[in-house]
């Protein structure tokens, strides 16, 4: 069984180029690399004060000269002139810029437009996408969905350059001619959103065929051929790269090993399957008294379905799959639900006001054994952080469910969902880890940030933490503010004081020997020097793992007999030039009993980039891909058993998302807040 990979290789000692000293706006610069690059004029790559390009020098002289006949002015040094020589180890940077103003120049000539908004994306061009009928599916008669493709190129040692291709899929205006934004695409309809789903989010079978059948209509021949202005022509294969290699030695780029699925401990056995609690019945759930009083503030027009759903929930449901016993028979415990417990509005024209004094009323009965269940349309879902930051607040379990999902099939794993959701909310535990992630004292700790609704110069930092055995111990939100606007949430960090008070504080309270840090974007340095320094004050060993989920890899598992080809849930590819890089797919096919159990998730799975920024733990690559696999699996609100996150980064930024309703501000001077209950954040 192998594996194919989204990469394409090609080998790259170095680059020819002119370097010419030039001074003008940074963005009239990078304008004029890309207006060289369409023209195949020159590629560029600008630094430090010096035009890097490969191409014919006195016409990028000429070019530059016509600029100062204009309104931009312009300078360089004529005698600055030289011509040099770039290598992928010493010039990375440099080197990799060449490589996508070549791209994004290739792209261009053949009817794609990149990049996409300064990301590295390409899209058929809005006025020619008509004459590739396949790179274009209509929704309705006002958007639809353009194929394209997402690129990154990676320098590795040993002059190997790679490119990796996926597909980019983005909603389209067909008659604006542009992409839907951010908020457009959150306000689109149930039917909308379904369609987008079946047919532009593919299966792995179709993804795979579909990137291949791109990359041939943009580079018809034998090789992905990119030829520079100055003549030079780089290559890359056609073919995505195939791992062939078990094991973590190997002697090509990739080799791959596959991490057993951790099993989970029941009440009254174990098991790999989360949805097994239906058999083996949850881990705890000793809550007295064992009766709770459900209010439930619902959509008036959705009541009769809410009551006909509530009855499954606690007394059972057999669906085609299989049965959902109910809340009672699982548990013991009985929830009661009279008529009077439901408070409706009108969804149809509803006042947020309105909603919130409803829920305001509620909260205040204070009832120790109370659960609201807040039913709601889809289109107001975006309420959903409003109301559970209420919830924390006045600390009352509350259900948030959609509409559509009352009768959402198979309604059984729906119920099953909900049913493990409010046993977790309600002070049970479903299920533990059968093993602990270590054998040490440790603590495992998610990083996550969030910007403020209102003040762009106000972000919220949360720092979530877990013993060995994957239960929350903690969970501090702090605000901080910034110097300057902030454009998006990579990048931020906790400042080096709150860093020293919390790790203090932390190793203090539960002496541990290691901490093993997650984050979802790169480690800032006064991050690192400021853990590693407490870390070796106290004498603690520590891991700085970076766990990035927007990546552009794709993993495709090449069975000879079989169809599909996602993925096992657990495969770990290592990178023989980066040993302290590896990805891990979290989703994708599961092996059940013996048995492989197809990926039913929507479209292809996506893996996480592990990168280990610091580790002086006795942990290997493959041991830390073990512990993340592990703390996917203590989700709570799901039974689901291929899933993506790990619960230091789902809760952390769960966590984040909550902070700028919760009023830092008047909390307390300081602006922090903790959490001491995961139920609040299920």
């Amino acid at each position: 069984m192998s594996i194919l990979l989204n990469a394409f290789e090609t080998s790259l000692s170095s680059l020819k180029v002119w370097r010419l000293q030039i001074l003008a706006s940074p963005k009239f610069i990078f304008q004029k690399i890309k207006e060289f690059s369409y023209n195949r004029i020159a590629e560029g790559s600008f630094s430090e004060g010096f035009l890097f390009f490969k191409g014919d020098p006195e016409q990028v002289i000429n070019e530059l000269e016509k600029v100062n006949n204009q309104s931009e002015r312009v300078y360089f040094i004529r005698d600055s002139l030289e011509e040099t020589t770039l290598t992928p180890q010493r010039d990375g940077k440099l080197f990799k810029n060449l490589l996508y103003s070549l791209f994004e120049g290739e792209l261009y000539r053949r009817g794609f437009i990149a990049p996409v908004s300064k990301s590295k994306r390409a899209l058929p061009n809005p006025v020619t996408y008509e004459t590739h009928k396949e790179l274009f599916v209509k929704l309705n008669n006002d958007i639809g969905v353009l194929y394209g493709l997402r690129y990154m190129f990676e320098i590795c040692p040993r002059n190997i350059v790679r490119l990796w291709l996926d597909l980019y899929t983005p909603l389209w205006w067909i008659t604006e001619k542009r992409r839907l934004n951010r908020k457009e695409i959150r306000e689109i309809d149930l039917t909308l959103s379904e369609q987008y789903t079946r047919k532009a989010i593919l299966r792995p079978k179709d993804r795979y065929k579909k990137t291949l059948k791109i990359i041939d209509i943009l580079f018809p021949d034998e090789f992905i051929e990119l030829k520079f202005s100055d003549g030079d022509i780089i290559s890359f294969s056609k073919n995505m790269y195939l791992i062939s290699d078990i094991g973590e030695v190997h002697s090509t780029s990739f080799s791959y090993n596959i991490i057993d699925e951790p099993s989970l401990r029941f009440k009254y056995a174990i098991s790999k399957n989360p949805r097994d609690v239906i058999r083996y019945k949850p881990y705890f759930f000793g809550i007295s008294p064992r009766d709770f009083h459900v209010k439930v503030i619902i959509d008036k027009a959705t009541k009769n379905e809410f009551f006909n759903f509530f009855k499954k929930l606690k007394d059972g449901y057999t669906g085609n799959y299989t049965r959902w016993p109910g809340f009672r028979a699982l548990t013991g415990a009985e929830l009661y639900l009279s008529n009077s417990d439901i408070i409706p509005f009108d969804g149809q024209d509803y006042i947020y006001e309105d909603v919130l004094n409803k829920l305001m009323t509620v909260f205040s009965e204070r009832d120790k054994n109370l659960v609201i269940f807040f039913v709601v349309p889809r289109f107001m879902s975006r309420l959903y952080y409003k109301i559970k930051a209420l919830a924390l607040q006045k600390q009352v379990p509350v259900q948030f469910i959609l509409k559509d999902t009352l009768t959402k099939e198979p309604l059984e794993f729906t119920l099953m969902n909900i049913g493990v959701a409010l046993i977790a909310k309600l002070g049970g535990i479903p299920w533990i880890l059968q093993k602990p992630l270590t054998l040490t004292r440790s603590l495992f700790v998610g990083i996550a940030f969030h910007l403020d609704h209102e003040s762009k110069d106000i972000y919220y930092g949360v720092v979530e933490v877990f013993d060995k055995f994957g239960r929350q111990l903690e969970c501090k939100i702090q605000m901080y503010r910034s110097p300057v606007t902030i454009q998006n949430v990579r990048g931020l960090y906790i400042p080096r004081k709150h860093v020293e008070n919390i790790l203090t504080e932390l190793i203090k309270k539960y002496q541990p020997r290691e901490i093993i840090f997650h984050k979802s974007a790169p480690f800032h340095k006064e991050e690192k020097e400021t853990i590693g320094d407490i870390c070796k004050k106290e004498n603690v060993q520590y891991a700085l793992l970076h766990i990035e989920k927007s990546n552009p890899y794709r993993l495709y598992m090449a069975y000879s007999e079989e169809p599909d080809i996602a993925p096992i849930r657990g495969t770990l590819v290592f990178d023989a030039y980066n040993k302290n890089r590896a990805i891990l797919s979290t989703t994708g096919t599961v092996m059940l009993d013996h048995k492989l159990r197809r990926w039913s998730g929507i479209g292809t799975p996506r893996p996480l980039e592990i990168m280990v920024e610091d580790n002086t733990t006795k942990y290997s690559l493959r041991e830390i891909s073990e512990q993340i696999l592990a703390l996917t699996k203590l989700d709570w609100n799901t039974t689901e058993i291929s899933l993506r996150v790990p619960i230091t980064l789902k809760y952390s930024n769960k966590a984040a998302k909550l902070a700028p309703h919760l009023n830092l501000k008047d909390v307390a001077s300081s602006g922090l807040l903790e959490i001491s209950d995961v139920r609040f954040l299920i």
